[in-house]
């Protein structure tokens, strides 16, 4: 079995998983949760986006590539200039799907109040990126400041508290 990338038909992404479904394939669509205001209520509230808009990812023996052509929510595979569906290294979703998992694509909002002097965080993205980092200090809503080690020298940075996640 292998996994292929299929194109789905636009707005029909609940319709497709039926399809994948009644035709007994195995389908994977990543998904992001993102934070936004409601509305009216302008609460906070949580949902799912597809990561990949108008695709999924089927799991397929190469002999039954073709069942995806009886799917109506389905277009087709990805293919390669002369027609044959490409497969998807099956390490490549299982790192999305580990991603996922992990919240890597989420985009929520800040946890401001949430860190506190002495914990850890974890830097998500910059030149930075993985390092782990004492927090000193609170500074204002949208930044703390932390302990970093450089070059052998201990040095005291103010970082955005959306490039942080908190390490247990």
């Amino acid at each position: 079995m292998l996994w292929y990338v299929a194109r789905l038909r636009a707005g029909k992404r609940s319709q497709a998983l039926k399809d994948f479904e009644e035709a007994g394939v195995n389908a994977y669509f990543p998904t992001m949760r993102k934070e936004v205001r409601h509305f009216r209520t302008k609460a906070w509230v949580s949902r799912e986006f597809p990561l990949f808009t108008g695709y999924a990812f089927a799991e397929l023996h190469p002999a039954d590539v073709g069942r995806i052509h009886d799917m109506r929510n389905v277009i087709g595979l990805l293919r390669d200039g002369e027609g044959t569906p490409l497969p998807v290294s099956r390490e490549i979703v299982d790192n999305l799907k580990e991603a996922e998992a992990r919240g890597d694509f989420d985009v929520l909002r800040p946890p401001a109040r949430r860190l506190k002097a002495g914990q850890t965080v974890e830097v998500k993205n910059g030149a930075l990126a993985g390092y782990h980092l004492c927090v000193t200090s609170v500074a204002g809503r949208r930044a703390v400041r932390a302990a970093v080690e450089i070059l052998g020298t201990i040095r005291e940075i103010e970082i955005g508290v959306e490039n942080v996640r908190l390490v247990a």
